[in-house]
């Protein structure tokens, strides 16, 4: 059932993993020995990045780290403690371990990486109230609950490697160009094998580029989908009417201008207003059954 709840929430990202898996596989050889060493590479760095160790390299890479000063621990960890007690008792499978960190960025941003870390940012800790950091914390907790870390996690995975075959490629392209370039000078066949390399050369960057395009509306849209679900645990845990207020800060010291289509194509969150609304919804939902009852 955990795993049925985990592919119905991250179902693209688990797509587009395979995608990627695939790709790799076709360029190797498409045999049965790619395949073993593709799912050899594959499943090493799933686990690594799924195990403590590759979460703790993440959190570095980040810039992650414990609450240090006094006001850190008298005040963000109380409000993490109570959140994180009432979010187990809503789901008791949540991990049990999970932390709060910190990243000295001024920006109001919160985030949640692998399995056990929550964190905020300074400019979140200085920007909103208590209540509001309450609902922002709730938040990140439910991207944990569904496995939306996790799942990006595996896209992320899927996207370096990709990223390193087509670098090879254009490296290996590049590199018969010259030699074609070179060629050419000298009789017709080099001429014809200079055109090839460069026809060649121009489709590769064509279908990467399409690729990568689709790549991120789709991941975007899953992305969008995880913020919402993110959303409504907060409702459900308690914090509704906290992350409201939250949203409506954001949405005050927004300085977004108007959005292209690609970028709205492309966005991981839902627009503030959208997030707001949904919220709002959830609360006038509860509202009419209260009243039915």
């Amino acid at each position: 059932m955990k795993f049925l709840k985990f592919l119905e929430s991250n179902i693209l990202y688990i797509f587009w993993f395979l995608v990627y898996f695939t790709i790799a596989w076709l360029i190797l050889g498409a045999n049965q020995t790619s395949f073993i060493i593709v799912s050899i590479i594959y499943g090493t760095s799933v686990g690594i990045a799924l195990s403590p160790i590759g979460e703790a390299i993440l959190r570095l890479t980040e810039g992650c780290r414990l609450p240090a000063t006094e006001e850190e621990q008298s005040y963000l960890i109380p409000l993490f403690e109570e959140v994180y007690e009432n979010a187990k008792e809503f789901n008791p499978e949540l991990n049990s371990d999970i932390q709060l960190y910190i990243l000295d960025d001024m920006y109001v941003n919160a985030f949640a990486i692998g399995r056990n870390t929550v964190g905020v940012t300074r400019g979140a800790m200085n920007t909103l109230s208590a209540d509001e950091l309450k609902g922002v914390l709730a938040h990140e907790l439910g991207h944990i609950t569904h496995g939306h870390t996790k799942a990006l996690l595996l896209s992320f995975i899927g996207n370096f490697f990709f990223s390193v075959i087509v670098w090879v490629l254009r490296v290996l392209l590049s590199i018969f160009q010259f030699a074609a370039n070179v060629f050419a000078h000298f009789n017709v066949v080099g001429v014809v094998l200079s055109i090839f390399a460069f026809t060649t050369n121009l489709l590769e960057e064509i279908s990467i580029l399409v690729f990568v395009n689709l790549s991120q509306i789709i991941l975007s849209l899953n992305s969008r989908f995880n913020e919402t679900q993110a959303d409504t645990f907060a409702y459900e845990v308690g914090y509704g009417r906290e992350l409201i207020s939250a949203l409506y800060m954001l949405q005050r010291i927004s300085m977004n201008g108007t959005v292209s289509l690609s970028e709205r194509l492309k966005s991981s969150h839902p627009h503030i207003a959208d997030r707001i609304r949904h919220m709002e919804q959830l609360e006038n939902q509860d509202i009419i059954l209260r009243d039915m009852a």
